[in-house]
């Protein structure tokens, strides 16, 4: 009887409304009257006629508003954004959803025709756009910029880029590496030097530097940098420094086109060359994302949020995203997770800046300050920024439920911002609009083929959020780790942060991680949480399984099963004593190796397991974790084919380790 209890109150929770339906279809026309026979034409139109509905007072809006997709692709050169007065009522949603199951495509991508051939398998089309092409489609199959083969090696850096302390970016002055040595054998002056991406991993850091010109001088090339995100990138400690004298895959040349799979686009005659795959280009359907993200949601400050609306059912695909940028010059610096440094700080220490000289990406989709926002059944396929869907800033009683994830270059859903360490105190955020993110629920996703060009960030990311709940997700096979939790370290010279709170990651099922970073853990918590549990997660094969990192506290974590077959690999990780009061018992792991250099830890209650089989209540959790029933649907039949954006034989993990 309970079961049936549960499951009428959820169709109560996820069915659609009985109010006021406005369909749209690709084939309508927005002089229509959106109804079923005569849709609009385009989202934007049902959008407006949705407002003017709520504003008029029509009372069957009582009921809510369903804004109903009728099968096809939507293209969109730019955005959808949703302020203050799209917002719905707490029993009243404003609903945008698709009327059938997988038949509904929001893309921010244009279809490039009129292909010739150039020499041998090289083609050639026009594609009218003026910024970099970092993504392109080939009849579905996501293809890589051309590059190096192998990576090369840099010998060493060159030259140096002042700065004072009176630029916007900067918390000093002082002097910047303004250019990376190779030789000339390896790397050669690019026709167009300005479009030329270097790429390099640390430890458990990322890179992408920017060229602006590249020089011949003798036997030596000189690739100086982007300015000032190079003087930012290139002046960062820790394992945020890059190693000049080590690897770097050089990309995005016509030089480099040379083998299937590969693309250039050349802004400056707006020609995109691509190296066919044995595809018939006559016929080939060709996608070039173009829109600088899909769905915006913003209100206004914390008194004025955009509230109570909801996408169902649809398929988000194709965006594009130019790495990050300062003052008109691009890179990806990272820190750590989905946090990258935006500002110069002389001797690289970001801890003293309180994290405000720390952004994070946009999002595909990107929510700020708004409220009982919810993504209920979607799917995020060929997404090209560093996050699917970003619940930044302000963002409170949302939900990201029960979607499908496959093929993004960055990370599925993150939560919250560096920069919360103090709400309210960020010189990045306008005044007065900064607040935190609470109250927020990531569940029953399903992620794979994920992070592939952003390694360094995890598949769930969260900074200084509180009774947030990333719970029943099933992650599979990443760069670096599955899910993290909170920021600020035990080392830092400044005291912890108050904010996060009351979080749960639980009942979650993630593994095969760190494939090409380091120095992580499937599941990772940062700095001091006061009831913060991790519980009932079934995690395997990862090099640091459950990882409260320097700084953490305050944490109970219980009830988990730890599968890890390899005798070096911890199940978990408290390596010092700026580790503390963290509780950690009823878990049930294989190889029962761990690290306790913490303080006034307890760990209790470990059941270990060798060659034998897990116990019945260990096999319990198991079957408990990852997705719920009622969202079983979601997962495809076979696992999807993993996705490289690299050549075929080009192993990461052999080279930058």
């Amino acid at each position: 009887m309970k079961r049936y209890v549960w499951l009428f109150a959820f169709l109560v929770c996820f069915s659609w409304s009985f109010g006021i339906d406005i369909y749209v279809s690709p084939g309508g026309n927005d002089a229509n009257g959106g109804t079923q026979e005569a849709p609009l034409k385009t989202i934007t139109a049902a959008q407006m006629k949705a407002r003017e509905l709520r504003k008029a007072g029509d009372a069957s809006t009582k009921e809510g508003i369903s804004i109903v997709l009728l099968d096809g692709k939507y293209t969109l050169t730019e955005p959808i954004v949703f302020g203050t007065e799209d917002s719905g009522t707490e029993e009243s949603f404003t609903t945008f959803k698709a009327l059938n199951k997988n038949g509904v495509t929001i893309s921010g991508a244009v279809q490039v025709t009129g292909w010739k051939k150039v020499k041998g398998k090289i083609y050639k089309a026009h594609l009218e756009r003026e910024t970099k092409l970092r993504t392109l489609f080939v009849n579905g199959e996501r293809k890589h910029m051309a590059g190096t083969d192998v990576p090369v090696n840099g010998l060493g850096n060159w030259g140096t880029f002042e700065i004072s302390k009176d630029e916007p970016w900067a918390y000093g002055s002082g002097e910047a590496i303004d250019g990376i040595k190779f030789s000339s054998k390896d790397v050669r002056p690019y026709k167009n030097a300005e479009d030329i991406e270097l790429v390099q991993f640390n430890i458990w850091t990322e890179k992408i530097l920017c060229a602006r010109v590249i020089t011949k001088m003798g036997d030596t090339t000189v690739v100086k940098l982007q300015q000032p995100y190079g003087a930012i990138a290139t002046s960062m400690a820790w394992a945020g420094s890059i190693n000049y004298k080590k690897s770097f895959v050089i990309r995005n040349a016509f030089e480099l086109l040379d083998a299937p799979g590969e693309f250039y686009f050349d802004r400056k005659t707006k020609t995109l060359y691509y190296y066919s795959d044995g595809e018939d280009m006559a016929t080939a359907e060709v996608i070039a994302p173009t829109s600088e993200g899909l769905i915006l949601i913003k209100g206004t400050s914390t008194e004025n949020r955009v509230k109570n609306i909801r996408f169902e059912g649809i398929t988000f695909a194709h965006d594009h995203w130019s790495l990050m940028e300062v003052a008109g010059s691009h890179g990806f610096a990272g820190i750590q997770s989905l946090g990258l440094a935006v500002k110069y700080i002389p001797g690289g220490n970001w801890h003293p800046t309180e994290y405000n000289s720390t952004d994070v990406p946009r999002g595909a989709i990107q929510v700020e300050n708004a409220e009982n926002i919810e993504f209920i059944r979607n799917r995020f396929e060929g997404i090209s920024a560093a996050v699917a869907v970003n619940l930044l800033n302000d963002v409170k009683n949302s939900k990201v439920v029960g979607n499908y994830f496959n093929d993004l270059l960055g990370n599925a859903v993150n939560l919250g911002h560096p920069q919360h360490y103090k709400i309210g105190d960020g010189d990045l955020f306008p005044e007065g609009v900064e607040g935190l993110c609470e109250n927020n629920c990531v569940s029953n996703n399903y992620i794979r083929n994920i992070s592939l060009d952003f390694r360094q960030v995890e598949g769930i990311t969260s900074f200084f959020v509180a009774n947030t709940r990333i719970e029943h997700n099933d992650i599979k096979d990443m760069p670096y780790g599955a899910i993290t939790c909170g920021w600020w370290w035990g080392n830092s010279e400044i005291p912890p942060s108050t904010v996060a709170k009351n979080n749960s990651i639980r009942f979650n099922k993630a593994g095969d991680t760190h494939q090409v970073l380091d120095d992580g853990g499937i599941i990772y918590l940062l700095g001091e949480q006061p009831g913060t549990v991790v519980e009932g997660n079934y995690v395997f094969n990862g090099p640091r399984c459950i990882y409260p990192d320097d700084g953490s506290a305050y944490l109970t974590i219980r009830d988990n099963v730890v599968d890890n077959p390899s005798y070096k690999w911890m199940w978990l990780h408290l390596w010092t004593k700026r580790c503390h009061d963290i509780v950690a018992y009823r878990n049930y792991v294989k190889n029962n190796l761990l690290m306790d250099n913490g303080t006034n830890n307890i760990i209790e209650n470990t059941y270990s397991f060798r060659e034998d089989a897990f116990s019945e209540a260990a096999q319990k959790i198991m079957n408990n974790a990852g997705l719920q029933d009622d969202f079983k649907d979601i997962m495809p039949a076979d696992e999807p084919e993993k996705i490289s954006i690299h050549p075929e034989g080009f192993k990461e993990r052999d080279v930058f380790h």
